[in-house]
Parts: structure tokens; C-alpha cells; sequence
């Protein structure tokens, strides 16, 4: 089963850590997951600079019990991210 979703995640300031947005981006993919009726445990989340201010990464954790892993972009839109993943088969 594979998920893609974009979602916006607002930040304030136009300066935001690593460590903030890799919170937001947890918490953003945790949230979708649970309003669809699942369960995710995130493990961890890595992320690296792609592309300017833009980032690519993973996140491992379990959904539903089961492992499960994630490949995510995060796109730096200004004043918010757009953050897109998939669920890798």
C-alpha cells in the first residue's frame, strides 16, 4: 500500500533549524497517518539538503505494527514547507 500525500506545514520565522523542522515534518506524516486510522512509531528521521534549502530523506518507524519506511522531500516554499512522502513497498 503506498502513501503520497503534500502537506503544508507552517513554520514561523524565516530561519528554522534542522532539528524544528525535522519535529514538524514527524509530527506532519504522524498526524496523517493517525487521521487515516493508523498507527506509526517514527524510529528516526534523516534528512539532507538537496537542493538549496530543499531536503530528501527517510523515515523508519512502525505502522501498524509492521516496519515500515518512508522516502521524504521537503520543499522550501518561503514561508512554509511542503513536505511529500511515500511508503516504501
Amino acid at each position: 500500500m503506498m502513501f503520497a500525500l503534500s502537506a503544508l506545514v507552517m513554520l514561523t520565522g524565516c530561519v528554522v533549524s534542522e532539528e524544528k523542522l525535522t519535529d514538524k515534518v514527524t509530527q506532519g506524516i504522524v498526524e496523517y497517518e493517525q487521521e487515516q486510522g493508523n498507527r506509526l512509531e517514527v524510529t528516526d528521521l534523516k534528512l539532507e539538503k538537496s537542493e538549496g534549502k530543499n531536503y530528501k530523506g527517510v523515515l523508519t518507524g512502525k505502522l501498524n505494527g509492521e516496519d515500515a519506511v518512508y522516502d521524504v522531500t521537503v520543499t522550501d516554499a518561503g514561508s512554509d514547507f511542503d513536505i511529500d512522502w511515500e511508503l516504501r513497498k
